[in-house]
């Protein structure tokens, strides 16, 4: 660009002081787009921190609410051993008549669904 303005004026009309002139002009614009540009930034990131910062919350609620069904799943299938290691044996007689019932069933209700 500074060519075409020198050419312009011709090969004898150099003006060091258009140059730095314009020079500071392209010095000031370019440092104002870098601010807005360091500012979007800032703004990005902060808004970024802002979501995960969400997310971390969401999953750790999600991870206390799976340990607390874990516990009720783990306390169940204990109850269900105890139940089928008991003395009696008729226990876990009910317990296979039981699932297979329930698996007859589902079984009848697909076949003619």
């Amino acid at each position: 660009m500074r060519r075409a303005q020198t050419a312009q004026a011709g090969p004898y009309a150099y003006n060091p002081h258009s140059d730095s002139q314009y020079l500071a002009e392209e010095n000031e614009e370019l440092t104002s787009q870098l601010k807005d540009k360091v500012k979007e930034l800032k703004s990005l990131s902060i808004d970024i921190g802002h979501e995960v910062r969400a997310q971390n919350s969401m999953l750790s609620d999600m991870d206390h609410d799976f340990h607390k069904s874990g516990n009720f799943l783990e306390r169940s299938m204990k109850r269900l051993g105890i139940i089928g290691r008991g003395s009696q044996n008729y226990h876990l007689l009910i317990l296979f008549a039981f699932c297979f019932i329930v698996f007859l069933l589902l079984w009848l209700a697909l076949k003619f669904r």
